[in-house]
């Protein structure tokens, strides 16, 4: 049972008038400077050994938050991404889903724009962000299985990123890739309804979104959403999901 009013006041916080729905999009350029950094994150744990081919979800995206919080953002090295342009990267901070009725959904990372602008932005602040869902996907964890069924289906239902039009999904890969293992499993004509698919992932029409030599080129598929927004803002739009898979061999 929700536990917002019609209104949509107790646990969001604010008047319906302060906020739009669906939020104004992040844009291509900020998923595509997210990917930067984590591309460089992959490079770094790897420069320092860290052990991906063997490490479990839990570990590799630990060790990844902490390398883009503690160095990168910190430093400023990649260039937009620092702590005038980024608040500190968040871990499987709890938010709740749409209507309320889920409090603790955990997204694995979480990207948030800073706002020093006077005028605050019209956003439901706790869920303006580029939230980010990481995944394995090698022979014990099916791409159907983990990476769609377990963790595509959060932005769908409603889980994630409910008050956005983008997320982004993360594979830590080992032998499997978007084109032969990713587009066959949402093909499938049980999950292709369920993940609402409207366009099947295609390669980002963008000069940095090219793959990398450890990591494909970024793809982005649309989905539809079947929730109605709080506060009578109307039936959620598509979202965007881009999908980011790093090798981890």
């Amino acid at each position: 049972m929700s536990i917002i009013r019609e209104d949509g006041l107790f646990t969001l916080g604010v008047q319906p008038e302060r906020y739009h729905l669906p939020h104004p999009r992040l844009g291509l350029p900020v998923v595509l400077l997210v990917r930067w950094v984590l591309i460089h994150a992959f490079d770094l744990l790897r420069e320092r050994n860290f052990p991906l081919a063997t490490a479990l979800e839990d570990e590799i995206t630990t060790a990844l938050k902490s390398i883009i919080e503690n160095d990168l953002r910190q430093s400023g090295k990649i260039a937009g991404f620092s702590k005038r342009t980024y608040d500190p990267v968040i871990r499987q901070g709890q938010v709740a889903n749409y209507n309320q009725t889920k409090l603790t959904k955990t997204p694995d990372l979480c990207f948030k724009l800073r706002n020093d602008e006077e005028e605050p932005r019209p956003v439901l602040s706790e869920h303006d962000a580029l939230f980010t869902e990481c995944k394995p996907v090698d022979g014990t964890h099916p791409v159907g299985g983990r990476y769609c069924d377990d963790g595509l289906c959060r932005f769908i239902d409603g889980d994630y990123a409910w008050a956005m039009e983008e997320g982004m999904m993360l594979a830590y890969s080992r032998k499997r890739t978007i084109e032969e293992h990713l587009i066959p499993a949402m093909q499938d004509s049980k999950r292709h309804e369920q993940l609402k698919v409207v366009d099947l992932p295609t390669v980002v029409a963008n000069n940095n979104a090219i793959a990398q030599r450890l990591c494909e080129a970024l793809h982005v598929s649309r989905h539809k959403r079947g929730f109605p927004w709080v506060a009578n803002k109307g039936a959620a739009t598509n979202i965007l999901i881009y999908h980011s898979w790093h090798c981890c061999e």
